[in-house]
């Protein structure tokens, strides 16, 4: 899209946050789109079509370009010039059914055939080609002109659906990494924390105030703690090795992020999506994919106001006035009744090449235009859905933020009763692991409510 176009500031920002001096720092969504949009190589693949449709209109003009041809022959024979011929014409096209063109003959020779003989100094002769009936209101040029005109602008379509692809790609990319983050995050706290417990179960066993089974229990869970930790390791991996997919440099090189650079937090990250992907008053009319089936709706009934000419007999008037230049002196003479003058009349008895690709046309549009009402029933629908769930899943936040809050405060709890001696390691290991499962419910549920603003902001990048 011509509008998705970043300043360098998003560039430079991230060239520099690659050095080891910018670790701890922030990548921002914004400022990673930034990036995106500028350097990603399948955005300059989609940015080129620009150039593709000016091409294509530089095309469709050239059905109105003049042209100038000369043909010249001659025979020497036994030293005899039986003849030399000499034409030369300039043509000029126009959007009506009328061409002229304007001429010079001259001609010389022992053996010229009667009409190619011309005054010694030639002639000048302007044409005039009238078209009656088949290319009256329509032909090829006129074809032309408009063909390339769609042409160009299914290119510039296809630039918008390329770059809101990537676009898209790279927002769930940018989510899932924060994701994975704060996975990493909180299975890191809960090791540190449950690994702290556990040297203070040890130490209260060594003192005899303790079973030895508490230090296996206190262990085990250690070792559950640990398998998670390795697991979220590996996902954020993951997902930092397909966020650089699209991290680019201008130099065409891909970039990889430095373990330093961090994502937004979860919350400030779904409020800027949401204030992304808000639509007022959609209309999926402009959705790039249905502007498509709609040019090639215009691209088959272009084609048919084409055949449908041609289902028309060709009647063609053709008029030459003639300048005499002189016999042998430069002398220009003209006078009405020199002059050429034809009359070409053709057409195809059943011109069933023409009715066969009408109806083909007919069948081929009928079946854009019902996928066209396909497709924008499923955007509304799609739209109407998000919304539907957008409110669900911000209810959804609300009871895995209150939820947390509860196990945070019986963790709170337990724990003091644990200190107290009023608690077990075992209820303590609950407690925690409770308190772990509503902090991963939070960011699953921060997860869900990112995705959904980044399917409206999809919706939304196809409104203009």
């Amino acid at each position: 899209m011509t509008r998705y176009k970043g300043s360098l500031l998003g560039i430079l920002f991230l060239v520099l946050a690659m050095c080891d001096c910018f670790a701890n720092d922030t990548l921002y969504l914004q400022q990673f789109l930034e990036v995106v949009i500028e350097n990603h190589p399948l955005i300059q693949k989609a940015n080129i079509n620009d150039d593709i449709a000016a091409a294509q209109i530089l095309k469709g003009k050239g059905a109105l370009d003049p042209k100038i041809y000369s043909d010249y022959g001659t025979k020497d024979f036994e030293d005899k010039d039986y003849y030399s011929i000499w034409q030369s014409e300039a043509k000029i096209p126009t959007r009506l059914p009328v061409d002229f063109s304007v001429g010079y003959e001259r001609n010389d020779g022992l053996f010229l055939n009667n009409e190619n003989i011309v005054p010694s100094n030639g002639l000048v002769y302007g044409t005039i080609n009238v078209t009656l009936l088949r290319g009256l209101l329509f032909d090829e040029q006129r074809y032309n002109l408009k063909s390339f005109k769609l042409k160009a602008l299914k290119s510039q379509l296809d630039k918008e659906i390329l770059t809101r692809e990537i676009i898209y790609q790279a927002i769930n990319s940018y989510l899932e990494w924060a994701v994975k983050s704060n996975d990493l995050k909180i299975n890191q706290n809960y090791l540190d924390l449950i690994t702290e417990r556990h040297q203070n179960v040890v130490q209260l066993f060594v003192n005899g105030d303790s079973p030895a089974i508490d230090t296996i229990e206190s262990r085990l869970n250690i070792n559950s703690a640990e398998k998670l930790l390795l697991e979220s390791r590996s996902n954020l991996v993951k997902s930092v090795q397909n966020l650089s997919l699209f991290i680019w440099n201008e130099n065409e090189q891909a970039l990889e992020l430095n373990t330093g650079i961090l994502p937004v937090k979860l919350p400030t990250l779904v409020r800027d999506l949401k204030e992304l992907a808000t639509i007022i008053n959609p209309n999926f009319i402009a959705d790039p994919l249905i502007a498509k089936i709609d040019n090639e709706i215009q691209s088959i009934e272009l084609d048919s106001r084409l055949e449908k000419e041609n289902l028309k007999p060709t009647l063609d008037l053709k008029y030459n006035t003639i300048l005499n230049l002189g016999k042998n002196e430069f002398e220009p003479s003209f006078t009405f009744n020199d002059y050429k003058y034809g009359v070409a009349f053709q057409y195809p008895i059943l011109n069933r090449k023409s009715k066969g690709q009408l109806r083909l046309n007919e069948a081929i549009a009928t079946q854009n235009a019902l996928d066209k009402v396909h497709y924008i029933g499923q955007l509304n629908n799609k739209f109407l859905a998000l919304i539907s769930r957008e409110e669900i899943q911000e209810e959804l936040l609300q009871v895995s933020n209150e939820k947390l809050n509860n196990s945070q405060l019986l963790y709170e709890a337990e724990r003091l009763k644990f200190d107290l001696g009023e608690s077990s390691v075992f209820l303590l290991n609950s407690r925690e692991r409770k308190l772990l499962e509503a902090q991963s419910g939070l960011i699953k549920s921060y997860k869900s409510l990112g995705k959904i603003f980044s399917e409206l902001y999809y919706l939304r990048l196809g409104q203009n």
